[in-house]
């Protein structure tokens, strides 16, 4: 068992995820032992988590992937080597001076994360603006809230989201625009449906070309043309004044611009814009109406709006209906921008943005300048502007910038027309990047890399999208010499000679002094520190003394931050700048998330249940785009643009927009390629207002595709070939595929040939296709061919007869061999081994009832061949060199049932003994042991293992250990001649088993299509042990021993079920709540089950419960994963429909889907919907 604390402690801290800040209880047993749930107290999540955040706990648990010393390189072509952290922050120190002493302060700059904390924040844009004296740092939110940040300045005077959480519970009319936050913000969706289940009458609009989770319950779905979001806001503005169903009061008293924003909607007739947006006219109608009658009406929006080259507009569009209609600073209404990150908002407050300056402050504005500068103590602060994130990475391919710091962020996967952002960072002379994560993208770029504290290593304040403050709890400590954020940055700062203004004693201190320098603004937090945050769990700006009540929403009084304070109605065009479709690129690609994966995927990557539910790229096309391409559901596409490609497999949905795709942006560069990154296809074009890149329309073409041919020469049979050909047949039909087999039957499961022997089943039961299939493979198949040399220069193989066979790439499959005692001739009469049908007729036709038969060997084979025979009336006696039954695949315990099985069913065991010596010439008269006993079988069967056929691999000059060396896509030293089954010799091992057979030939298979998306990471062993009327399997992963060592069992934990009378043994064996063995004796219906979860690697959660309680078995995964929490298959779900299940929580009773997080929630009613129009219909 995992040694814990005796007392578990107890932490209150807060999700790193997305904007929303839900509450987290983390409860820590040990020093990396911790479980994450949901805190029923925090007023924003009320105890309820998304799948990321219920599956955090994995993620920081799993530090597989982290940096955990400094590194640095001597010469940008050299390898990175580790190095202190002294000489790596003086690198750093030395470097920034050079450049700055050189070439100026606008020469270097930062990149940062809206996931850093808000201290971190603060001082990195301290250091920046105010000592080092450019303004050269800019942050990934640029890419997600820039254009929001822009549009409620320019509307409202400052950057301020003006509605609570608390007001979702009171509005009865919900406008969702460009987001999906059933997805993308779970738990803001789940008050939604909340409030919509309290009362039917509320409405729900969804303004998408996307038919997502979001639209399930919607009233309307407003399926726009991407882009044309401006025509649709400014037609419902136009039906709210024609209606006259506007507030003319609060419009005259509190805002302006009203009669330029009346000219310029009256410019388009409403069911002209219908026309533009591919909507009808009556929906924007009926829209209006809602909202007209709407007593507390949101807005909410996201990336869909924001990631657009008129993204601003976008927003004062659609910020102009709250204002027309009156519905801003009271209860349940305002327009409110979804956050991205978890501390964008926080970014966003001390000055993060390129453009920025603490507490909302403008850098172009020279009174604020002068304001920072005195409270920094610095002579000034530049007024030149400083690069935005795109910008950035463009003036370091330019030369104008020379060196950048990275932190926190990968923008070698989120930036726009990333290839050419990668371009810049190949230029740059100096890159240091900061980061958590071996993986990260951008660390073959960097020259210094610095390991960094995550989540739970460092303590801090976030805000949430709700302006909600809340103090992060350090829980665990760092790994290795990883660092936070905070003490990096102070220690560089000093090291640049800025020391005195960079002393901080601890995080509370900067972030007191960040508080000192919102006194007087709008977002004034003098009144806080971190027990006044703790105290109120959560604490809203502004918030400027203590005892200061809470801010659920501004603008009650109708005053805005403009200095007039009244509210801006802006009257912005309608048009969309974003590049247009035409005959070389005549599709609109849209980008965005999924359900389960966030950003990179640095940390929900890890978590398989998160992998599960959407597991590759993916291209979502409609079914008459679709035909007109030629594209079939599954089939590997060619996504194009002008600026790159992308390969994904096509998913036919008829919930995207006719002449629209969406690719999802969470894949970047993998197995040595950026194939599967969406934003090889992105344009750097942006915003001009807020710089944000338009990621939300690239026009792109589509093709299906297609590798050059190729001839595919196959060596061997077996099962090994037949499941490479299985798979590779349907991706390449055009391929010419040669198979060379030495036996006359080339594709049969030799496992079974136990039960031909006796008797269980026929030959023909023992192929795996029927003739018919594999004739339809058009191979040119040569049975009863041996290959005898391999000349890969040339790419041909000889075979025995001299006739050489030429491939451009080559598969071999040889699989195994009997191992045979050196001393026992094998003419001898009466001696046999059984890998091939010619063995197991021999046997066959050798032995008859009352023989008897030696059988060497207790392992699968040995225990099977025994029960085969006995039961076609033969004597049987097993002799075995160790001291128990399948000792490599059973524990004492289980050794000891099967013993008692095998004796029961009257077959001879001799245990801790082999032969010494057999008497006879032509046959066998007599078998001496090492015991010193006699026995006189009339054959000898020899089952004690099997050896590799690889001699012609030998030969051929490719490198061998106990296999064929491969890689992990089963490519040999010679890329072009891939080896599966048991010649091939993994990382891992070597594997015998047919699951492992299926996973080599899939990845092979794909690798050598051209799709190198999966890679082969090994395989389990799982057997069971075929005899009639014995229950016997094992599973176990190959470093997993099923006898723990006591040196060991911290590592592990074991749960165990036996019954010794009823010879019923289970036992289970978990690390890191993941099984990862298992032992099933007189049971093994859950073989299948169990197998599928060692084999995924997936955390057990409440799965764990169902290890051993077969009364209330989860029934394996069927179909695509709807729920990621239970592991629950829209199979799963069907099935239950079929059973009688007619409501969502009848399923969830019966399956576990929706019993989660809930997000998958929306998808099962879609299931339940479509089942039950079916039934309906027929």
């Amino acid at each position: 068992m995992n040694i814990g604390m005796q007392n578990p402690e107890t932490f209150q801290t807060t999700c790193p995820y997305c904007g929303v800040g839900c509450g987290l209880k983390v409860e820590k047993s040990g020093p990396l032992d911790i479980s994450v749930s949901g805190d029923p107290d925090h007023p924003t999540n009320r105890g309820i988590l998304c799948s990321k955040g219920m599956n955090l706990h994995y993620s920081v648990m799993d530090r597989s992937d982290r940096l955990l010393f400094p590194m640095m390189r001597d010469d940008r072509f050299a390898p990175l080597k580790r190095t202190s952290w002294d000489k790596a922050l003086d690198l750093a120190a030395e470097k920034f001076k050079s450049f700055i002493r050189e070439f100026g302060p606008d020469s270097v700059g930062f990149y940062v994360s809206g996931q850093l904390l808000t201290e971190e924040y603060y001082i990195i844009n301290k250091l920046t603006k105010g000592f080092l004296g450019t303004n050269n740092i800019d942050t990934n939110s640029r890419l997600c809230m820039s254009s929001a940040v822009t549009g409620y300045k320019m509307a409202f005077g400052e950057d301020v989201v003006p509605v609570g959480y608390e007001d979702l519970d009171l509005a009865d009319c919900f406008l969702v625009a460009g987001a999906n936050p059933a997805w993308c913000h779970p738990i803001v969706f789940r008050r939604i449906e909340a409030r919509k289940k309290e009362n039917p009458n509320i409405k729900l609009i969804v303004v998408d070309p996307r038919r997502t989770e979001s639209c399930e319950h919607a009233d309307i779905h407003l399926q726009i043309a991407p882009g044309t979001d401006i025509y649709l806001f400014h037609a419902i503005a136009r039906i709210l004044i024609e209606k006259d169903w506007i507030d003319p009061k609060f419009i005259q008293d509190h805002t302006e611009g009203f009669e330029e924003l009346k000219t310029k909607v009256f410019e388009i007739s409403v069911s002209k814009a219908a026309e533009i947006c591919g909507i009808s006219s009556e929906l924007i109608y009926k829209t209006a109406e809602y909202i007209s009658k709407a007593k507390g009406f949101i807005s909410l929006w996201a990336m869909g709006l924001n990631q657009s080259v008129v993204g601003v507009n976008k927003n004062l569009a659609l910020i102009n209906l709250s204002l027309l209609t009156g519905h801003i600073g009271k209860p349940g209404s305002g327009p409110f921008s979804l956050t991205g990150q978890s501390n964008a908002m926080g970014g966003r407050e001390v000055g993060g943005l390129c453009n920025l300056l603490p507490a909302h402050r403008d850098l172009e504005n020279p009174e604020h300048r002068k304001e920072v500068a005195k409270f920094w103590g610095v002579d000034s602060i530049s007024e030149t502007p400083g690069y935005s994130a795109t910008e950035i990475f463009e003036k370091l391919a330019s030369g104008r910038m020379k060196a950048i710091w990275i932190i926190c962020t990968n923008p070698a996967v989120s930036l726009p027309d990333v290839r050419s952002a990668e371009s810049g960072l190949r230029l740059a002379e100096f890159v240091v990047v900061q980061d958590i994560s071996a993986d990260s993208s951008v660390i073959p770029f960097a020259d210094l890399v610095l390991p960094a504290a995550g989540w739970a290593e460092k303590k801090g304040t976030m805000t949430s999208s709700d302006r909600s403050i809340s103090v992060l709890s350090k829980i665990l400590e760092p790994p290795g010499e990883a660092r936070a954020d905070s003490w990096i940055i102070q220690d560089f700062a000093k090291r640049m000679g800025f020391g005195p203004s960079f002393n901080y004693s601890d995080e509370e201190e900067i972030f007191l002094e960040h508080c000192r320098l919102t006194e007087g603004t709008k977002i004034d937090i003098l009144g806080l520190d971190y027990e006044e945050i703790r105290k109120h769990r959560t604490v809203r700006w502004p918030y400027p003394q203590k005892g200061h009540s809470d801010n659920i929403r501004l603008f009650e009084d109708g005053k805005f931050y403009r200095k007039n304070e009244k509210a801006k109605i802006h009257s912005v065009r309608s048009e969309d700048d974003s590049e247009k479709p035409d005959e070389d690129f005549p599709l609109v690609l849209t980008t965005g998330r999924i359900r389960d994966q966030w950003h990179t995927m640095t940390r929900t990557g890890k978590v398989k249940k998160l992998r599960e539910h959407r597991p590759e790229p993916f291209l979502e096309i409609h079914p008459d785009d679709a035909y007109k391409y030629d594209i079939k559901d599954g089939m590997v596409v060619t996504i194009s643009s002008k600026r790159g490609s992308v390969r994904a497999k096509a998913l036919l949905t008829e919930s995207i927009k006719r002449g629209v795709v969406f690719l999802p942006m969470h894949w970047g560069r993998k197995n040595g390629t950026d194939i599967f990154r969406s934003n090889n296809l992105t344009s750097s074009a942006s915003d001009p207002f807020s710089k944000q890149p338009g990621f939300k329309i690239s026009v792109v073409r589509i093709t299906p595709y297609k590798k050059p041919k190729e001839k595919i020469l196959i060596v061997g049979g077996g099962t090994a070939a037949y499941a490479f050909l299985k798979q590779y047949r349907d991706l390449a039909p055009g391929d010419d595929i040669t198979v060379m087999c030495r036996e006359e039957n080339p594709f049969y499961n030799r496992v079974l040939l136990p039960d031909y022997i006796g008797g269980e089943k026929e030959f023909d039961d023992l192929m795996p296709a029927d003739p018919e299939e594999v004739k339809s493979w058009n191979l040119d198949l040569f049975p009863n061919k041996s290959v005898q040399m391999i000349y890969t220069e040339g790419k041909k193989v000889r075979d025995t007869e001299g006739t050489l066979y030429s491939y451009n790439k080559l598969v071999l499959a040889m699989g195994s061999s009997p191992v045979w005692p050196t001393k026992v001739p094998p003419e001898m009469l009466g001696v046999f081994s059984l890998r091939s049908k010619a063995d197991a007729d021999r046997i066959k036709g050798f032995f008859v009832p009352k023989s008897h038969a030696l059988i060497v060997g207790g392992g699968l084979l040995g225990l099977e061949l025994a029960a085969a025979l006995k039961g076609v009336g033969v004597q049987v006696t097993v002799l075995v060199r160790s001291d128990r039954l399948m000792s490599q695949k059973l524990d004492s315990v289980g050794a000891d049932i099967l013993k008692e099985e095998i004796l029961g069913r009257g077959i001879e065991l001799i245990f801790e003994c082999e032969i010494s010596k057999i008497e006879g010439t032509e046959r066998i008269s007599k078998v001496q042991l090492t015991n010193g006993n006699f026995i006189e079988p009339d054959g000898i069967i020899f089952a004690i293992g099997t050896k590799p056929n690889f001699e012609i691999a030998v030969k051929g000059g490719l490198d061998c250990d106990s296999g064929v060396l491969v890689d992990s896509f089963l490519r040999s030293s010679d890329p072009d001649v891939y080896c599966i089954g048991e010649i091939a010799e993994h990382k891992t091992g070597t594997y015998g088993n047919i699951s492992a057979v299926d996973d080599q030939a899939k990845i092979a298979a794909q690798h050598l299509f051209g799709y190198a998306f999966n890679e082969y990471t090994g395989s389990l062993h799982a057997h069971i042990l075929k005899i009639p009327g014995l229950e016997l399997a094992t599973i176990r992963l190959p470093d997993v021993p099923m006898e723990i060592p006591k040196d060991k069992r911290g590592e592990f934990e074991e749960i165990i079920f036996l019954d010794r009378k009823k010879r019923f043994y289970k036992k289970c064996i978990i690390r890191n709540d993941r099984l990862v063995a298992a032992i099933l004796i007189g049971d093994k219906s859950s073989f299948s089950r169990m197998k599928d979860w060692v084999s995924s690697g997936i955390e057990l959660g409440d799965r764990r419960k169902h290890l051993l309680n077969d009364g209330e078995i989860m029934k394996p995964l069927q179909g695509k994963v709807v729920c990621s929490c239970n592991g629950v298959g829209e199979g799963n779900i069907r099935e239950a429909i079929q059973g009688g299940e007619r409501t969502l929580e009848a399923i969830g009773r019966r399956t576990g889907a929706g019993t989660g997080c809930g997000s998958c929630r929306l998808e099962v009613t879609t299931i339940l919907k479509s089942m039950l129009k079916e039934v309906s219909v027929s």
